[in-house]
This record gives C-alpha cells, sequence and structure tokens, in this order.
C-alpha cells in the first residue's frame, strides 16, 4: 500500500513540475552588450534578448543566457560549449563554420562622425582618406582590410565612441540605435554635436549563429525557426517593438 502511494505521490510532483514549466529543457546560449538589441543591464536584456525568450517560450525551452564579450560569443558557439549567439549579421566566412537562423531583427549601421569631421562615400574605397574607428569582431572587419582603409579599432563601442568624441577617429561605423544610445548616455551635452552621413553603410538582418558541433544542434534550429515565425505572427512581438520605440507594422 506504502509503495502505491508513493508512486501516486511521484506522478503527482512530476505533474506539478509540469504545470509550473519546470520541465521546459535547459538550452544554452551566448550574447553581449549591445544595447538596446541585447543588455544584462537591461529589463528583459533588450529587444532582441526578448524576442528570442518569447521563441524559447514557444519551444518550451528554458534560455540559459551567458553574457560574454564578442568574440568569445563567437568561440563558445565554434566549440560548441554554447548551442548559439545572438544577434549576428551573415557573413560568408561565418556560414562556413556556423549555422543560421531565420531572421530575429535588423540592424541599420551608419557613419557617426563629431562635429565637422566628416567624409561622403559612394563607396568605401571613397574612405581612403579617413581614420576610421571600428570594434573588433565585427562584420565589416573583413571589407574593411581588403579595401586597405586606415582603421583604429577598439574593444567595444563605447571605446569607439570615446575614439570619435577624442578625435582619434572621423567616423565610425555603428548600429543607428546603439551609437545614439551610447552618445547619449556617455555625452549628453555634446549628443547635438554627432551627426551621422546620409547614406547608411549597410542595412542587414539579425540571426542567431548556431553551432555544429552541438549535440541536436540542427534540431533544435529547425524548432527555432518554426517558434520564431509564430512569435513574429503574434501579439506579442507586436508589443516588444512598441516597447523599444520601433515600428510594428
Amino acid at each position: 500500500m506504502k509503495k502505491r502511494w508513493m508512486f501516486v505521490f511521484v506522478i503527482c510532483l512530476a505533474a506539478m513540475g509540469a504545470a509550473s514549466g519546470t520541465s521546459a529543457e535547459p538550452l544554452a546560449m551566448a550574447t553581449g552588450e549591445w544595447t538596446p538589441y541585447t543588455s544584462e543591464h537591461m529589463e528583459g536584456y533588450g529587444f532582441i534578448t526578448e524576442i528570442v525568450t518569447e521563441t524559447c517560450r514557444e519551444m518550451n525551452i528554458d534560455p540559459e543566457y551567458r553574457f560574454y564579450p564578442w568574440r568569445r560569443c563567437y568561440t563558445a558557439v565554434l566549440s560548441g560549449k554554447v548551442w548559439g549567439a545572438f544577434p549576428y549579421s551573415y557573413t560568408e566566412e561565418r556560414a562556413g563554420e556556423v549555422l543560421f537562423s531565420e531572421p530575429v531583427g535588423e540592424s541599420k549601421t551608419v557613419f557617426f562622425y563629431y562635429k565637422n569631421k566628416k567624409c561622403e562615400f559612394e563607396t568605401i574605397a571613397d574612405l581612403k582618406p579617413c581614420k576610421l574607428g571600428g570594434v573588433v569582431g565585427y562584420f565589416y572587419e573583413e571589407a574593411f582590410k581588403k579595401a586597405d582603409l586606415n582603421v583604429d579599432y577598439a574593444p567595444d563601442e563605447t571605446s569607439a565612441v570615446r575614439k570619435l568624441f577624442a578625435g582619434r577617429t572621423d567616423l565610425l561605423p555603428l548600429n543607428e540605435l546603439v551609437g545614439w544610445q551610447i552618445i547619449r548616455t556617455e555625452y549628453p551635452d555634446h549628443a547635438k554635436e554627432f551627426g551621422v552621413l546620409k547614406k547608411p553603410y549597410d542595412i542587414n538582418e539579425l540571426s542567431m549563429i548556431v553551432s555544429k558541433s552541438y549535440p541536436d544542434g540542427e534540431s533544435y534550429l529547425k524548432r527555432f525557426n518554426e517558434a520564431l515565425a509564430k512569435v513574429k505572427a503574434g501579439d506579442k512581438f507586436k508589443r516588444i517593438l512598441i516597447k523599444y520605440g520601433l515600428k510594428a507594422d
């Protein structure tokens, strides 16, 4: 009789765990500091992270977010230490090493300048006379190297903006939302003295990059893409866009 009651008790505990969501699968993902897209210091961890969280909820996945420097995010995916990292834009070099999810968001990269230091351009070759800033590990590194541009790289966006403010660089390619966020935070009294070139450098889609060596990595990716499509079609996605001041068409 005691064994029977013990069996019923265990079944009840399992049912309670499922009802409370504790049965969700854990899945390790890496991301970094890129306010307002993703940040350990923001409620909900930022715009893109909230979309990923909703997607994981649709998958019945418990996301384990690990905040690393961006270079480490990428190497963690390559080594299979984490299933994926976000947000990343597509490059052919990366596509040879990792898998890409369907787009989670979009990034518009523009050239920031401080005061009157600016150089207009049609192609990046036109920027050779300028001293460019940049961030180590970002998607434009390969293109800037091929174009033989003069680039002073910094370890993160904030450091790169500091170099721009100090006059050490003439132009700095940054995501438009991220750049203005840093400027308003770091230099509120000088924000009006910053500007951007009219022509954007790049507009591209942002995705989850996925490890080719993580156990069942491709299966998780398939589930992620299916869940992401459902999230994008729902009201929660629109509410996230509105929360961050983005268009919710």
